[in-house]
């Protein structure tokens, strides 16, 4: 792939490893244009029509962070790769980065891999070094596993069931045979445990997670 010319940009308010940084992509990529800001406020004063065709965000910024301005960029239309690095591999922080519009999280000690890595993305791929990758497996499969029952037991799991059909207590109550009482306090106890505090936000939760 020719990235002659190509726009590269950094936001990283890190001196030392943002030199490093420069210094890494002029020998892995000596044809492309790089730009660097200290912070994500910095970047959001730029015309739109300047911004770099990839950026390279990290995480933890003064102010706004580098997912907040992913979240931003992505809200405003930007049309550009965001690719997060970082030394952060919490996990709740790779699903938000990839849910609000990066195309890659890769760690800063994975930089020299940063030549295949803004390929990938220009061809339309999205890119996560291994260690990341097996993260977002496991996270995934694990809001997979929370999201088939919440933890709730059998009978709980029936009323939650019906209920998000539509089902009045009355109704529940009559398709599995119990008191109007009994599943009034089913229906409490699972307010409860997923705390919501009303059908709506209820049936809400189960869609999000279902």
């Amino acid at each position: 792939m020719n990235t002659e010319n190509l726009h590269i940009g950094i936001v990283e308010n890190d001196p030392d490893f943002r030199d490093n940084l420069l210094i890494t992509l002029k020998k892995l990529l000596p044809g492309a244009v790089l730009s660097w800001w200290q912070s994500a406020e910095s970047l959001l004063k730029e015309n739109q029509g300047n911004l770099p065709e990839v950026l390279l965000l990290d995480v933890m910024l003064p102010g706004m962070t580098g997912i907040d301005l992913t979240r931003e960029l992505t809200r405003h239309g930007y049309s550009g790769k965001i690719v997060i690095l970082t030394n952060m591999n919490s996990d709740s922080l790779i699903l938000e980065a990839i849910e609000n519009g990066a195309v890659g999280y890769v760690l800063k000690s994975d930089r020299r891999e940063l030549k295949t890595i803004i390929e990938t993305v220009l061809a339309g791929g999205a890119i996560l070094t291994p260690t990341i990758a097996l993260r977002v497996m496991t996270a995934l499969k694990s809001r997979r596993s929370e999201s088939a029952d919440f933890g709730l037991s059998e009978r709980l799991q029936q009323v939650l069931d019906l209920m998000v059909t539509g089902k009045s207590i009355p109704q529940v109550a009559k398709a599995l045979r119990l008191s109007p009482a009994t599943v009034h306090g089913y229906v409490k106890d699972i307010y409860k445990r997923l705390n919501v505090h009303n059908r709506a936000e209820l049936v809400g939760k189960v869609k999000k997670f279902g």
